[in-house]
């Protein structure tokens, strides 16, 4: 019957012959067949794991770095009337305790073109103390470049700057091969930049200043996404958002009027005020909100010996 369903294995039977307790006889052959086991066979999920330490505790922005490249996109080399089309990438930085991105242009995937980009970071937006990223050639190299600067800094200095500095290198980790779920949140900034940026580019082809100003951009737009849900507080116009914890509020949000007329002291405890109000935030709103789990929260029972399975 070609590895038919019960049903009409049954109805196919019945046309010839009549067998008392036809079906499951039927359901048993169909189970025991290697064939359309292997075939039917569903992928078993378990429940989803708890998140890891560095999305549930509260840092600086980017002091948890993950980093993803973007591409390639066609870029035109100059102004002319037919200019030359240049590939270009897109570096991607995350934020795993705000969610914040950086977007940096390389102009290829070399491990020089990625640390140039990455000193472009680094100035903007800190030092990192862990990155988090994949196993490509470009990272792997990069974590190589980095240490090798941190001890050849470390061999400069006096023993009591090595004593006190030498723990502060960046911790560099990378996901197992061929297990991009683990990076899921750059993957997911990835996905977001592509779709901004797909919406706007369409097939029009920019130069470098055209290009670098659309990141910014898009840049601005991902970190002035809300985090979380608008509540139903009346008088709350606002939800958090990344740019919150980079520039007190949303980074496209209309300017407010400014504190110069408060005394040093005033705008001082206001600053604390805020970030005290942005941190707490953080944690009654978004840190409860990634609990949820949306998928794979029931749990399956693992395979037994002398199951059949598809490896």
């Amino acid at each position: 019957m070609l590895h038919a369903e019960h049903r009409l294995m049954q109805h196919m039977v019945r046309q010839e012959y009549y067998i008392p307790r036809l079906k499951p006889q039927i359901k048993k052959c169909i189970f025991t067949c290697k064939i359309c086991t292997m075939h039917k066979q569903k992928m078993r999920t378990q429940i989803m794991a708890a998140l890891p330490p560095e999305r549930c505790n509260f840092a600086l922005p980017f002091t948890i770095t993950g980093v993803d490249f973007a591409g390639p996109f066609q870029v035109k080399a100059s102004m002319l009337r037919s200019p030359t089309l240049m590939k270009g990438y897109v570096a991607v930085f995350v934020c795993f305790t705000t969610k914040a991105v950086h977007l940096e242009l390389c102009s290829n995937l070399t491990t020089e073109a990625f640390l140039a980009a990455f000193a472009r970071f680094v100035a903007r937006r800190g030092y990192p103390s862990k990155i988090m990223s994949d196993n490509g050639k470009t990272f792997i190299g990069a974590q190589r470049a980095t240490e090798k600067q941190f001890v050849d800094f470390l061999k400069q200095v006096s023993p009591d700057i090595v004593q006190k500095y030498a723990p502060q290198g960046i911790n560099w980790q990378f996901i197992p091969p061929s297990a991009p779920h683990m990076g899921g949140l750059w993957e997911s900034a990835v996905k977001s930049f592509k779709s901004h940026f797909k919406r706007v580019a369409g097939n029009y082809k920019f130069n470098y200043e055209e290009f670098t100003t659309l990141l910014n951009r898009i840049e601005a737009v991902l970190n002035s996404r809300p985090l979380t849900v608008l509540s139903q507080d009346p008088s709350d116009f606002t939800a958090l958002t990344p740019g919150h914890f980079l520039k007190g509020a949303p980074i496209l949000a209309i300017p407010e009027p400014g504190v110069e007329s408060l005394s040093l002291l005033n705008r001082w405890e206001r600053i604390k005020i805020l970030h005290h109000n942005f941190s707490r935030r953080w944690k009654e709103e978004y840190l409860k909100d990634l609990h949820k789990r949306y998928k794979w929260n029931i749990p399956e029972q693992a395979p037994m010996l002398g199951d059949c399975v598809l490896v």
